[in-house]
């Protein structure tokens, strides 16, 4: 039996997923703590999954078409009203646990109860798997090859 008709008749193997990301299967419903989750070659936890990943982009719907080519992370717009989101979260379906996975924020509706006025661009009250991710540049040292 092939893998295409063993995901039709039993559904996707998710053995590898349910280690290393937090979703729809395995979250309980609720985001989770990072031991939660193996990590990944270089130590790091929940790359997809758990919270949505917010970006400082500004979201087009078509981002990649304006390209003119196939681009990993297409140059969005320089100004806008909505971001994009990427990653999928505890409430996704492994298929949107990648960071390929490309949505936009949704202000109006998850900011509606929001108690500021005017209402904050970053504090989103009503949606509670959306996230950051911390970038950090690596040592010079470490790709030079040069001791510490």
């Amino acid at each position: 039996m092939g893998k295409g008709l063993r995901g039709k008749l039993f559904g996707a193997d998710t053995t590898n997923i349910n280690r290393y990301s937090i979703y729809l299967l395995n979250s309980g419903g609720k985001t989770q703590e990072p031991k939660m989750a193996k990590g990944n070659p270089w130590g790091l936890k929940n790359m997809g999954g758990n919270v949505l990943e917010f970006c400082s982009d500004f979201y087009s719907s078509d981002a990649y078409l304006q390209t003119g080519k196939s681009v990993a992370d297409p140059k969005g717009p320089s100004s806008g009203n909505e971001y994009v989101v990427r990653g999928g979260n505890y409430i996704s379906d492994a298929a949107a646990i990648r960071s390929a996975a490309r949505g936009s924020t949704n202000t109006e509706d998850w900011l509606k109860t929001d108690p500021q006025q005017p209402k904050s661009i970053w504090w989103y009250s009503d949606i509670k798997g959306i996230g950051f991710r911390v970038v950090c540049e690596p040592d010079s040292n470490i790709n030079s090859g040069s001791p510490r």
